[in-house]
């Protein structure tokens, strides 16, 4: 299965106050990367769809070693393969003009039968998915040292209109917003590195917590709708 790449020019509104690329918008970038990719393989949203299936992210790790800036063009290149017989595993990376990566993402997809809402084998659904995929992001993931770890708060919330795709159910990318709006302090100026793990779907108007918890450069964030479990994300800051 040939790589996929692609430029894009970053624009206005996928950019912050400071004119750099917001992080969130890298994994919006991912998300369209993998369905480009998929669809050009015959097995992208709409042959799923028809197949009574439907791909879901179940985790990610991105890293941002410079967020670009307004205008600047950038190519994004991705390919996947399997991890697993159950999990099929994309890398997504993001280069500027003169070649040197600035964005590595390794992500985790499973098929989810939309009648029994249960993940489905790759080979029973006759996916012809490679065998392997070689990983980009090599460090290990961010982990919070319970040792000198504090609770940085709890922010209470109701999702909304805009945060539902068309899958029916919230963004991924925006429980990354939402971690970015609610965190008090940020323990630097610069966010590196995200890891996240999407625990279930949550829906339009839908009441969610958010735990914010930190030690040294390191933020955790979970985000619970009652008890119910949505998703874990532990960000790595810079400055």
């Amino acid at each position: 299965m040939e790589d996929l790449v692609l430029p894009h020019t970053i624009t206005s509104y996928e950019c912050g106050a400071d004119l750099l690329l917001k992080p969130e918008c890298y994994l919006l970038f991912c998300q369209e990367m993998a369905e480009l990719h998929a669809s050009h393989n015959k097995m992208g949203y709409d042959w799923v769809l028809e197949h009574g299936m439907i791909w879901v992210e179940v985790q990610g790790d991105f890293e941002l070693l410079r967020r670009p800036r307004w205008k600047e063009l950038v190519n994004l290149r991705t390919n996947t393969g399997k991890a697993s017989p159950l999990q099929a595993r994309r890398f997504v990376e993001m280069s500027d003009a003169r070649g040197e990566i600035i964005g590595r993402a390794d992500l985790m997809w499973v098929l989810i039968d939309i009648k029994t809402r249960r993940p489905m084998p790759l080979k029973r659904a006759e996916l012809e998915v490679p065998e392997e995929c070689a990983p980009t992001v090599q460090s290990a993931a961010p982990e919070l040292p319970e040792e000198g770890a504090q609770d940085l708060g709890t922010a209470y919330m109701i999702t909304s209109r805009r945060d539902i795709d068309f899958n029916g159910h919230i963004n991924n990318s925006a429980y990354l917003t939402w971690a970015l709006d609610t965190l008090p302090t940020a323990p630097g100026t610069t966010l590196r590195r995200i890891h996240v793990q999407y625990k279930h779907e949550s829906m339009q108007g839908e009441p969610l917590s958010i735990r914010h918890r930190g030690a040294g450069k390191i933020t955790e964030h979970i985000v619970c709708g009652g008890e119910k479990l949505r998703a874990r994300m532990l960000l790595e800051w810079g400055d």
